[in-house]
C-alpha cells in the first residue's frame, strides 16, 4: 500500500495506546490478505468521508469489509479493539445499537437491516507509523476511530436507534436514556429569562450538521466548514449556576463515550473553552417529557452536539411511536487549531490534499458518479474543461 506523502507521527509510547496498536495488529493478522486489501486504505484516502447512516445493506454502497465476512473470532477481536477506544458506556451504546436495535429491526425486513452489515475500513498501518485509524460504518452508527501519535479520538460519531427504547431476545435496552434525562433536568431547570432565549416552539426538528443525505456522497461538514452561525440560543457564561451545571454534566456524557483517559485531554480542550458553549432547545409541546419529540444542540469551539428524535420510518409506523427513533451527533468543529485535530483530527488535511474541496467539485470529478443522473438535471463540468471549450 503506497500513500505517498502523508505526515504521520512516531508511535506512542502511552501504554494505553500501546494497547491499541497491539490490539489492531492482532486483528490485521487475523484477516486473510484479501480481506486485509479490501479494508485496508491510505490516511489520505477519501473513503473516510463516505459514510452515512441510513441502512447498511448491500445497496448502501459502502467500502471496506462487513461483520457478516468475518469469523467470530475475527469479530470478537475486532469489538475488543472497540472496548478499548470506548468507555464502557460508550462501547453498550455502540453494541446496543449494532446488535439489540438492529437485531430488533432484522425481525421486521431482514434484507435491509442485518447485524452483520456494519462495515469497517482501516486507514494507515500501525505496524508502521504512530498514525493510523479505522471507520465503523452502518445503520445507525458511525464512529471513526483514530489515532495520531499520543492523541486519540472518536469524532465524528454518528450514534442512533430505531428504536432507541424496547426489548430483544428477552434483553431490554434504552440506548440513549442518559442523553435524553439528563438534557430533561437541564431543561426543567432552566429559568424563566433562559427558557426565552433557548427554547423555540416548532414542529421542524432535523440535525444541522449530521451525516450525507445518500450513499456515496462524502460527509458535506468537512476542511473549512463554518459553524459561527450557530453562536446562538443560551451562552454558557450568562447561565445561573445550576443550569452551567447540568450542561457540564450532559456534554460529558457524549464527550466520555470515550476511553476516560482519551476523554480528558478532549475535555481540558472544551474546558479551557467553556464560557463560548451555546445551548439551544426545540419542541412543539408545552412540556417536553421522555415521550415526546424534541432536539437540542450544543455547541463549543471543540464541541458539537446534537440529539434529535426523528419521525418513524415507513416501515415501523405501526409498530412504535415517533419519541422512539433517534439521532445523535458528535463533532469537533474544525476551526479550532489544535494539536488534537477536529473531524477526522489532523487526517483531515491529508484527505483533502489536491482533493474536491465542495460537494459539487466532488459530484463533478470523482468516477463513481459519472454515470449517475440522479442527483443533477443539468450537465457539470470543471474549469478545466469550461476553459478548454472556449479557448481561442
Amino acid at each position: 500500500m503506497n500513500c505517498g506523502d502523508v505526515k504521520v507521527e512516531e508511535h506512542s509510547l502511552n501504554p494505553e495506546i500501546v494497547r491499541l496498536k497491539e490490539s489492531m495488529v492482532s486483528f490485521r493478522e487475523s484477516l486473510s490478505a484479501e480481506l486485509l486489501n479490501q479494508s485496508s486504505s491510505c490516511l489520505n484516502n477519501q473513503r473516510f468521508y463516505l459514510w452515512h447512516n441510513t441502512p447498511a445493506n448491500s445497496r448502501g454502497k459502502r467500502d471496506g469489509i462487513t461483520y457478516g465476512d468475518l469469523s467470530a473470532q475475527q469479530l470478537k477481536k475486532f469489538k475488543s479493539m472497540m472496548q478499548l477506544f470506548l468507555s464502557t458506556d460508550g462501547y453498550q451504546k455502540v453494541n446496543d445499537i449494532t446488535v439489540f436495535s438492529e437485531g430488533w429491526l432484522n425481525e421486521i425486513k431482514s434484507d435491509i437491516w442485518n447485524p452483520s452489515f456494519y462495515s469497517i475500513d482501516m486507514f494507515g498501518d500501525p505496524e508502521k507509523s504512530g498514525s493510523w485509524g479505522f471507520q465503523l460504518d452502518g445503520h445507525h452508527c458511525v464512529v471513526n476511530f483514530l489515532v495520531n501519535g499520543d492523541n486519540v479520538s472518536i469524532v465524528p460519531a454518528f450514534l442512533g436507534g430505531e428504536p432507541a427504547k424496547a426489548t430483544f431476545n428477552g434483553k431490554a435496552f434504552d440506548i440513549f436514556k442518559d442523553e435524553r434525562d439528563l438534557a430533561l433536568t437541564l431543561y426543567n431547570g432552566l429559568n424563566a429569562s433562559e427558557k426565552n432565549v433557548s427554547i423555540t416552539k416548532s414542529a421542524t426538528r432535523a440535525l444541522k450538521v449530521g451525516a450525507a443525505e445518500r450513499a456515496g456522497q462524502p460527509d458535506p461538514y468537512i476542511n473549512d466548514y463554518d459553524y459561527s452561525i450557530f453562536k446562538k440560543g443560551l451562552k454558557f457564561s450568562e447561565m445561573s449556576t445550576k443550569t452551567k451545571e447540568n450542561l457540564i454534566i450532559l456534554m460529558k456524557e457524549y464527550v466520555y463515550n470515550l476511553n476516560q483517559n482519551f476523554a480528558d485531554v478532549w475535555w481540558n480542550d472544551i474546558n479551557k473553552h467553556i464560557d463560548d458553549t451555546y445551548f439551544v432547545w426545540i419542541d412543539n409541546v408545552e412540556k417536553p417529557t421522555s415521550t415526546s419529540q424534541f432536539y437540542y444542540r450544543i455547541y463549543n469551539p471543540y464541541l458539537w452536539v446534537e440529539f434529535n428524535t426523528e419521525d418513524v420510518t415507513g416501515a415501523n409506523e405501526n409498530n412504535m411511536e415517533p419519541w422512539n427513533h433517534i439521532h445523535t451527533i458528535t463533532r469537533i468543529p474544525n476551526n479550532p487549531k489544535t494539536n488534537n485535530g477536529g473531524d477526522y483530527g489532523p487526517f483531515a488535511n491529508a484527505v483533502n490534499k489536491n482533493n474536491p474541496k465542495t460537494l459539487l467539485e466532488h459530484y463533478t470529478l470523482a468516477d463513481h458518479h459519472k454515470k449517475s443522473d440522479l442527483f443533477f438535471d443539468y450537465e457539470l463540468i470543471t474549469l478545466h474543461q469550461h476553459n478548454t471549450a472556449h479557448s481561442h
